[in-house]
């Protein structure tokens, strides 16, 4: 499980859709599905933290 901390993506009824990636050296704007983060990559490479699930608090 990942904390995120930075302001989601929100749509219009103000689910979150999107989160930037907690990686170290990451950092990508990824997609969320079913509360964890999509697929993505970094540097060429599977990003680590695809797939975990993530929860969004405020600081």
């Amino acid at each position: 499980m990942a904390l995120a901390h930075e302001m989601p993506l929100l749509d219009d009824e103000g689910r979150v859709m999107a989160v930037r990636c907690p990686s170290a050296g990451c950092g990508a704007v990824v997609d969320l599905t079913n509360g964890q983060l999509e697929g993505h990559s970094v540097r060429g490479q599977k990003c680590r933290m695809s797939g975990v699930r993530v929860v969004v608090a405020e600081e």
